[in-house]
């Protein structure tokens, strides 16, 4: 049996962490053979290993990605992955046969040291970073620039480009969660020749599952089941106005409507009381979920999911929303009309219209019982079961 070691930068802090840390799980039930190391560990779980200490070279990443970040002043998400690591090393590699590298990014892993790794390499992709220069997503594309490498834009960029396109020459075998990403990388330059494969992201359905919930109480806010609200959830890890993830065109689209009044926004995540005070519409926050059985009865209790990304590849919330049987709307970008089904689990509105996305919510509440029980038939294909045995097939024939 091949030895298999998943490499990530975290286990659960945002969505690409916590779907490798799901994937991993997933996968240990039935294929013992496999580990999963990680730079920033924030699960108790002790089959995830990390850093035993600190290292002079984990300090220096570390704040050399903060440093970057910074002086970038950007609204767009950038790593630049020029540091060699210690990961490799730290996690002892050698004695594996499979490295699956998955979103390895602030400098957790350079583009040098995927280019020294001897192990055959399967590589998750989480956005569309490793075929860019340092972009994790771009959202315009000329004549593609991910394909010549040549745009008018910050050097550095093209630079990264160049030596992912020199340097990645070994056979990598890719991993898109999405067809949407699987199809970019096919026209890409510096991936256009190596083999991909489609594995969507894996839900624990004991977890993610339907329940009668009318009530809900978390960090001392009560709420309950009103006919007078449409209850829409929106959750991020992040800020709650990063740009990608598009929480300003859902507050724009129920604040400027004549029945605002009616939608109530329960927002989960770590918001700034900054960023609070600029929101136009009706809302509660309930702060950050790490309990997932928790966020579960959530999903439960909420009449929808607002997905109001401006560019997404196969956004966990999504796919656990339609594991509780909870319709979603959102914008008609990347690969969420993977997991919507237009008017049959969910409502996908023109980007970026504020009034279908208004139309897409009234919608799904107006039909939200028929949309329920589709949701609940298509979160099926994204079992624990179905997405391992998707992941062993491929390490088997590789």
């Amino acid at each position: 049996m091949k030895k298999i070691l998943i490499l990530s930068w975290s286990d659960l802090y945002g969505g690409a962490a916590r779907a490798c840390y799901q994937t991993f799980l997933s996968i240990k039930k039935d294929y013992k053979n496999i580990d999963l190391f990680v730079q920033k560990k924030l699960s108790k779980d002790k089959k995830v290993k990390t850093y035993k200490k600190s290292t002079l070279n984990l300090f220096v990443r570390k704040y050399f990605s903060l440093i970057m970040y910074k002086m970038r002043l950007s609204k767009h998400d950038y790593s630049y992955n020029l540091i060699n690591s210690d990961i490799l090393e730290k996690s002892n590699s050698n004695k594996y046969d499979i490295i699956n590298i998955h979103w390895i990014n602030s400098e957790t892993l350079s583009i040098f040291d995927i280019s020294k790794i001897k192990q055959k390499i399967v590589m998750t992709l989480h956005d569309m970073w490793a075929f860019c220069g340092s972009e994790h997503y771009l959202y315009h594309m000329p004549k593609p620039y991910f394909q010549n490498g040549k745009k008018k834009s910050f050097f550095l960029d093209y630079l990264i480009w160049k030596q992912k396109k020199k340097l990645w020459r070994k056979n990598i075998n890719i991993i898109t969660p999405s067809i949407w990403l699987a199809k970019l990388v096919k026209k890409s330059r510096i991936m256009k020749n190596f083999p991909v494969t489609v594995i969507p992201y894996a839900i624990d359905h004991k977890i993610y599952y339907k329940q009668r919930i009318n009530y809900f109480k978390i960090n001392n806010i009560k709420l309950q089941k009103s006919k007078k609200y449409i209850d829409v959830l929106f959750i991020s890890a992040g800020k709650l106005f990063n740009f990608r993830k598009g929480f300003d065109l859902l507050d724009n689209a129920i604040s400027q409507n004549l029945n605002k009044k009616k939608y109530r926004l329960i927002l989960v995540g770590k918001f700034s009381y900054k960023d609070l005070k600029k929101i136009k519409s009706n809302f509660i926050t309930i702060g950050e979920i790490i309990d997932e059985n928790i966020k579960s009865k959530l999903y439960n209790f909420v009449d929808l999911l607002a997905l109001p990304s401006r560019l997404d590849n196969l956004p966990n919330v999504g796919l656990e929303a339609h594991s509780c049987g909870t319709p979603i709307v959102a914008y008609k970008v990347g690969g969420v009309p993977e997991i919507v089904n237009h008017k049959k689990t969910g409502y996908l509105a023109d980007p970026l219209s504020y009034e279908d996305f208004i139309c897409g919510i009234d919608y799904v509440y107006k039909n939200r019982y028929e949309l329920q029980k589709n949701a609940l038939k298509k979160s099926k294909i994204w079992s624990q079961k179905i997405i391992s045995a998707k992941y062993q097939m491929l390490f088997k024939n590789i």
